[in-house]
């Protein structure tokens, strides 16, 4: 009795987990987060319509194709498909209810959603955190669903905001306490950076900012890791990017540099005075840190203006070189060394408080070097 009823339970939990079961593949791929995407389009007499999906994939770069999977039943995507173009609205982590307004059926679903005209003229959503207009490439079976190839003509990022994500049936966004690339050719860099992140994870919690790992090759800062609180909306946006190591870029890094490194690195710099960046360089090298002091409020500026630099928005001002700064203090760095003293990494806080006095100042500094140490200490010998 009891090996029959074994037997039967195993056969009831084999039906249970197969792949034909709706239910059970539902559940398994809910495992799997996606963003959320609204496909947009204007018909011929000038009718928005537009539908959502979380199947939207980048497919390829050359050509620039797109793609995603309305199911047969869709009654959005035949009047979309008739069109022959599309526009992928990115959903942003604040537009939940634009979301759930266009997943139902029936009613006026741009009914106060404000829009604009896309450059060949289909819906796009004003608050989307980036979009993509598309011509209708081609349209392949996919079973119960249909597997749509776009051809992006137009696109760009509209804002920083973080995006909407689905997952596991519900709906949230993504809180980058700590993220880090994946970009080719990092691996030993990122090897440091594992060692590092949890000790500026502490940092930037004990401190209530962010805080932004770099790291250096011959040619270029790479921007690895982050974490902290979010406070500064830029940065989920710029980890991954490459900066050209040139005066005044990278000076955190190169006070500690050989003369000749110096030298390349100040006759890279377009139109800098060597004799001020040399004056630089002492000083950071002296204090041990950086300070970075916005006086015109830039990075305000290129935020607000829907364009993300990411050298404006690291460091828009210029070096405090006197204990008592003028103007907002943009952010603090200090060196991270290996064992054999050259500079692999460089921690930078970002999101500081305004009107920071030079007390306030020292203290930031002072935890930032400490920390800076510590992970020094932690690092490997060998490391490139």
């Amino acid at each position: 009795m009891s090996n029959t009823y074994t037997q039967k339970t195993a056969e009831t939990l084999e039906m249970i987990k197969d792949p034909t079961n709706p239910q059970f593949f539902r559940q398994v791929m809910g495992r799997y987060p996606t963003g959320v995407a609204l496909i947009t389009a204007l018909e011929e007499d000038e009718t928005p319509v537009g539908m959502v999906v979380g199947t939207f994939a980048s497919v390829s770069l050359d050509p620039p194709l797109v793609s995603f999977t309305p199911a047969r039943t869709s009654t959005s995507w035949p009047r979309i498909k008739a069109t022959g173009r599309f526009v992928v609205n990115v959903l942003g982590a604040t537009q939940e209810q634009v979301c759930r307004s266009f997943s139902g059926r029936g009613g006026t679903k741009f009914e106060d959603i404000p829009w604009i005209p896309s450059p060949e003229g289909a819906p796009l959503l004003e608050d989307a955190v980036a979009w993509m207009d598309c011509r209708l490439e081609d349209v392949f079976d996919g079973g119960d669903h249909e597997i749509v190839l776009g051809l992006v003509e137009h696109m760009d990022i509209a804002n920083t905001e973080l995006p909407l994500l689905f997952f596991q049936g519900g709906y949230g966004q993504f809180t980058p306490h700590s993220m880090a690339t994946a970009g080719p050719g990092l691996e030993d860099q990122l090897a440091l950076v594992d060692r590092a992140r949890p000790e500026i994870e502490t940092l930037a919690q004990k401190l209530g900012c962010d805080c932004l790992i770099g790291g250096r090759t011959d040619r270029e800062i790479v921007l690895l890791a982050s974490a902290g609180l979010g406070n500064t909306e830029w940065i989920p946006a710029v980890v991954g990017k490459r900066l050209p190591l040139a005066a005044p870029v990278g000076r955190t890094a190169m006070a500690w540099a050989e003369p000749q490194e110096i030298e390349a690195w100040i006759n890279s710099g377009a139109g800098v005075d060597s004799t001020e960046m040399r004056t630089m360089l002492s000083k950071i090298n002296e204090r041990g840190y950086s300070i970075s002091v916005d006086a015109v409020g830039l990075e305000a500026d290129v935020i607000s203006g829907g364009r993300l630099d990411a050298r404006e928005v690291m460091d828009p001002g210029t070096e405090a070189l006197e204990p008592t700064t003028t103007g907002q203090v943009h952010s603090i760095a200090a060196p991270i060394f290996g064992m054999d003293g050259e500079v692999v990494l460089i921690a930078s806080l970002y999101g500081l408080p305004h009107d920071m006095s030079s007390s306030e100042v020292d203290r930031y500094a002072a935890e930032l070097l400490a920390t800076s140490q510590k992970i020094s200490q932690n690092l490997p010998v060998s490391q490139t």
